[in-house]
């Protein structure tokens, strides 16, 4: 059966009011987005030195076992850095004016360096979950089935009553996927959710198969060849991609899989419908967390503001929490609620009762009442 064709209503009272308060504020402080940009090229410098300074010491300097922890958790750290500070922004093409320019820089961080292809990336993030954020069979990260149950219209199974348990070692999961199914998968199915995907051709097909033989190359390839036991290699690998893959699937979790995010079908979305209006819609979707912990929106890419970051993807992170007064009052005109969990603690709450509530939907009576 062919899902329903998702609507929305691409401009509103809303939409206007809110392009024009952004547009001003921007207008008012030209300085403010080279600024921002001149800060995701530092953190791209960070990032690189962390990853490759890291890489080097484990390969060549015959470090101690407490010592090669320490070269671990700077790799894993330069990884965290990378995925959301640097990888983020140019696969959304805001770190460059250039389109060229974010393509290259993408291609080096997601592909080369976390094995993420920006290919795909940019097919399954955004276009599929930016566009269609939580609505059912069209956004693939709301779609985990059967493995856990997100979303109200999801068929229950007897298992997701434990899902609020059992999904935090899924969650570790998450980046090995990416990095060594995710692309055959995608292709040979050719599409993600309900988003057409083709193989490219000419140097973006170049660029993805060299993107993927250069990562695994520097993963696996080289501490073998240099004479560490496979062991060893795949070891520090699972711990990497393991911590990297938790912590990026979290904070993604804690956006849009908590009590207070709506979900859809596709039958419930009308262009004709005020409630549908895109950017409205968005709001309603995605929640931000911990908005006045400065370094953890530093650390994050400003993800922690998710609400900002969809009505405005293309916009460079770090002026993300300037932005966010300034919707919220809005919102705040047109009686939207700009959703906020004041700390990480309780967006961790919010997702965990979700996951309970999800769980609990669709399950024998019997079940529900324990």
């Amino acid at each position: 059966m062919t899902a329903s064709p998702v609507k929305f209503r691409s401009s509103g009272a809303f939409t206007r009011d809110l392009r024009s308060a952004v547009d001003d504020f921007l207008a008012l402080h030209p300085s403010l987005l080279r600024r921002a940009r001149r800060e995701l090229a530092v953190k791209a410098v960070g990032a690189a030195m962390l990853m490759v300074g890291s890489y080097l010491s484990l390969l060549f300097l015959h470090l101690r076992i407490a010592l090669v922890g320490v070269a671990l958790v700077g790799l894993i750290s330069g990884a965290i850095l990378a995925g959301f500070c640097v990888q983020h922004d140019a696969n959304h093409r805001a770190t460059f004016p250039s389109q060229r320019w974010n393509h290259l820089l993408a291609w080096v961080f997601s592909d080369v360096c976390l094995g993420f292809g920006s290919y795909m990336w940019q097919t399954k993030h955004n276009v599929a979950h930016h566009t269609y954020t939580n609505v059912a069979g069209h956004d693939p990260d709301a779609e985990q089935t059967p493995l856990l149950k997100l979303a109200p219209s999801q068929a229950g199974r007897p298992w997701y009553r434990w899902q609020a348990v059992y999904a935090w070692p899924l969650y570790l999961l998450m980046g090995f996927r990416m990095q060594l199914m995710a692309d055959v998968v995608g292709f040979s199915q050719r599409r993600i959710g309900r988003s057409p995907l083709r193989f490219p051709r000419g140097w973006a097909g170049v660029g993805v198969v060299a993107g993927k033989a250069l990562f695994l190359g520097w993963t696996f390839l080289i501490p073998i060849l240099l004479g560490f036991p496979w062991w060893g290699v795949l070891g520090c690998y699972i711990v990497v991609v393991g911590t990297l893959s938790l912590v990026m699937t979290i904070v993604f979790q804690l956006a849009h899989c908590v009590t207070e995010a709506t979900y859809a079908t596709p039958e419930q979305l009308s262009p004709e419908d005020e409630r549908t209006e895109w950017m409205i819609y968005q709001v309603r979707t995605t929640v931000d967390f911990s908005p006045r912990n400065r370094l953890l929106c530093w650390c994050l890419g400003g993800l922690n503001f998710q609400v900002i970051h969809h009505l405005f993807p293309k916009l460079p992170h770090p002026i993300y929490r300037r932005l966010a007064p300034i919707v919220r009052e809005v919102c705040q005109r047109h009686d939207l609620t700009y959703q906020t969990h004041p700390n990480i603690w309780s967006a961790l709450h919010s997702h965990v009762r979700h996951l309970r509530e999800m769980g609990k939907l669709g399950q024998p009576l019997e079940l529900e009442m324990g």
